[in-house]
């Protein structure tokens, strides 16, 4: 952004996109030094998570309180008088900086606020000359409102995941595999996958045996028809091979609590992490993932932790991927796809978007269901493409 001579400050309300707020702050193409939070008293908290992930990118902020009143008139006013302050006080900077640091220009990031607030301060912010932008959340690009003139801009340098959290009023708590998946368990997810059509008997009682493996042996015993599954047998030999279970007769050993997690359903989130994590390498719009996320956040003054089984950050958006390898019972898909819309929406704001990957087939009603909530189906007949298909979802 060749155009931008000023270090800036950058003046925002508080809203359902706090993200907007900070992203084009941490922009290294936009040389800015301070962020305003413009906000009302109700908005108190959300304001404090803004601030701090401001300043630990190393920008100074202030707060402008607004009234709460539902008055259009004590909010213009109000905002005159921040503007009236900040474009003085911009007059005497540029005076006392000829020939030093670079002077302040005041930008007005219209991106979030009520009704209300947002037209009140893009009257008077105007009224100013100063210039107004949004933050367009499907390209996550810097539009302006005014000047008209000067041209969108794609926003530069993305929040991670544990700072798109705090602005959005939560805390990244924990978080698995930060490192990837080992290389073995990835060919044998991908191997399970390419077989998803054969193995979902065998699939079923190996979580069985998995469930009913206790600490600290790890240990279960299979039953007659455990041990004429084909489809089981293959997969516990696919197990013995990687050195990942022992079989004494009918007794299956798990080497451990990661491996009894793989065997009961994680494989499948563990093969979904390494494909984002491979997506991720090649599209530089995908900013961060993490796989069985923790995250904290405040409900009516207690603690809720919300954990996700993989997640990613795409364009500053929030992309929630839910995981299963079990049979939905009457009315389970359904509560699935309540739960997976409301977190996603909890955690990631109004751009947030969600995906349901399951070995099994969903019935027509939650297929419908899922539609109607815009969450993405992966379902049991998508498995072998299931890269091909978070690719596309992932990076559109």
């Amino acid at each position: 952004m060749d155009e931008i001579a000023n270090r800036v400050t950058h003046i925002c309300l508080m809203g359902d996109d706090p993200s907007a707020n900070i992203t084009p702050l941490v922009d290294s193409d936009i040389d800015s030094q301070r962020l305003i939070i413009a906000h009302d008293k109700s908005q108190k908290v959300a304001a404090e998570a803004l601030e701090a992930v401001a300043r630990t990118r190393g920008h100074r902020v202030d707060k402008w309180i607004l009234p709460s009143c539902q008055s259009t008139d004590a909010i213009k006013l109000s905002f005159l008088r921040l503007f009236e302050l900040e474009t003085n006080s911009e007059i005497e900077t540029q005076k006392k900086s000829i020939g030093q640091e670079r002077s302040s220009e005041v930008w007005l990031n219209a991106s979030n606020g009520n009704r209300q607030q947002v037209l009140s301060a893009y009257e008077i912010a105007r009224s100013y000359r100063v210039p107004i932008f949004i933050v367009e959340p499907n390209q996550d690009e810097l539009c302006w409102i005014y000047p008209e003139q000067r041209a969108s801009v794609a926003i530069k340098d993305k929040i991670k995941l544990h700072e798109f959290f705090t602005v959005n009023s939560c805390r990244l708590v924990s978080q698995k595999n930060k490192q990837g998946i080992p290389k073995n368990l990835r060919a044998l997810g991908k191997r399970w996958l390419d077989k998803a059509a054969k193995i979902g008997s065998g699939l079923t009682k190996l979580n069985y045996l998995g469930f009913m493996a206790k600490a600290p042996e790890y240990t279960s015993v299979m039953d007659k028809a455990m041990l004429l599954d084909h489809s089981l047998q293959w997969l516990l030999d696919d197990l013995q091979s990687n050195d990942l279970i022992e079989i004494h007769g009918k007794k299956i050993k798990f080497r451990d609590s990661n491996i009894l997690f793989f065997c009961t359903g994680g494989w499948l989130e563990e093969i979904t992490y390494g494909f984002v994590r491979g997506l991720a390498g090649n599209h530089r719009s995908i900013q961060d993932n993490g796989h069985s996320v923790e995250v904290e956040r405040a409900v009516k003054g207690k603690t809720v932790l919300n954990e996700l089984d993989v997640v990613a950050l795409v364009n500053n958006r929030l992309f929630v991927i839910e995981c299963k390898t079990k049979r939905f019972t009457k009315g389970d898909g359904n509560n699935t796809l309540y739960k997976l819309d409301s977190i996603a929406e909890r955690l990631g704001g109004i751009k947030a978007n969600a995906a349901l990957v399951t070995f099994f087939p969903i019935s027509a009603a939650e297929s419908r269901r899922a539609r109607e909530l815009n969450i993405e189906i992966i379902g049991s007949d998508d498995l072998p493409q299931l890269e091909n298909r978070l690719a596309h979802w992932l990076v559109q």
